[in-house]
């Protein structure tokens, strides 16, 4: 028999093959889960963000409109999260409409304020 201090001993330094194949299976897995939830997030905050807009954009035409004093008139829409809403600039109380608003992509969402009626928003479908 031969002394143990010839034997050799092999120590494994670093990952198999298979092992870093998990590895990347089980992110890839979970990526595919959770980046469609993220999206989904992102759409609804940014609908959210423009009814915000619209909502506040359409009480203040609608005060403007309705208030006693006849100097006032409202202004254009100062736009930050939607990409376009409905200019009342120069309506009156005879030439108000409902003021639409469109969220920024990737929402897209459509939202409709009906000034004449008390200025409800809703998003449509």
């Amino acid at each position: 028999m031969k002394p143990t201090s010839d034997r050799v001993l092999l120590i494994q330094a670093g990952y198999t093959l298979i092992e870093m194949l998990i590895v990347v299976t089980v992110i890839g897995i979970l990526a595919a889960i959770t980046i469609p939830i993220y999206q989904q997030y992102i759409q609804g905050a940014q609908l959210g963000s423009c009814l915000s807009e619209a909502k506040n954009y359409s009480n203040k035409v609608f005060y403007e409109i309705n208030d006693q004093d006849n100097s006032t008139s409202p202004v254009a829409p100062v736009s930050s999260a939607c990409q376009f809403i409905t200019d009342a600039t120069g309506w009156t109380s005879e030439t108000q409409q409902k003021i639409v608003a469109v969220a920024k992509k990737p929402s897209n969402g459509r939202i409709e304020c009906d000034v004449p009626n008390g200025s409800p928003c809703r998003v449509l479908p």
